[in-house]
């Protein structure tokens, strides 16, 4: 990560035309303090980070952009963007919420059941689980040989190993947010 940040504050300083003086001007950081960082020999403090970047014109976060790979895992979906479907059929629907879920530890899911629809039944492996929270409607849980009823903003917490299916008996359209967790579709 040393390397890498440096690299970029000098890829960066570049870009725009800017040499060590001129940026140790700028932020009152040692000539020498800028090289070392640069070359990947000293990281700096964030606040050090924080006036390089105002010097470069860019925020701190645009600066560790690349660098830090917990940026790398945000994934904003907006309104105008097409959700997946995973399943669909006269009754069911399953949209994904995110984007590549195979490189995800949490895969967020809408489930909208019509009425009088139900889901298949389904068992996954060992140390997966679930959870389901009703946005609208009245939503039926069969888990395992026990049935759990859920209204409107109710929630259900479960381990997915044990045989599952979900249920609409009403005729009012039932959606329900789920997350699974290690990530599986």
């Amino acid at each position: 990560m040393l390397k890498d940040l440096g690299q970029r504050i000098r890829s960066l300083r570049k870009e725009k035309s800017l040499t060590l003086v001129e940026i140790s001007q700028k932020t009152g950081v040692a000539q020498a303090t800028l090289s070392r960082i640069e070359t990947g020999t000293m990281i700096g403090t964030v606040e050090c980070h924080e006036k390089i970047a105002e010097a470069l014109g860019i925020g701190l976060s645009e600066l560790y952009t690349g660098i830090d790979p917990r940026y790398d895992q945000v994934a904003h979906l907006s309104q105008k963007d097409t959700r997946a479907v995973t399943h669909h059929t006269k009754d069911v629907t399953v949209e994904l919420l995110t984007q590549e879920s195979s490189k995800k530890k949490i895969t967020p899911l809408v489930l909208t059941l019509q009425g009088g629809g139900e889901t298949a039944k389904e068992t996954n492996e060992r140390g997966v689980e679930k959870f389901i929270w009703v946005l609208e409607g009245n939503l039926r849980v069969k888990l395992d040989s026990q049935e759990i009823a859920l209204k409107s903003q109710e929630t259900l917490y479960f381990d997915a190993s044990l045989p599952h299916q979900f249920m609409n008996e009403g005729q009012k359209t039932v959606k329900a947010f789920i997350a699974v967790s290690p990530s599986k579709i």
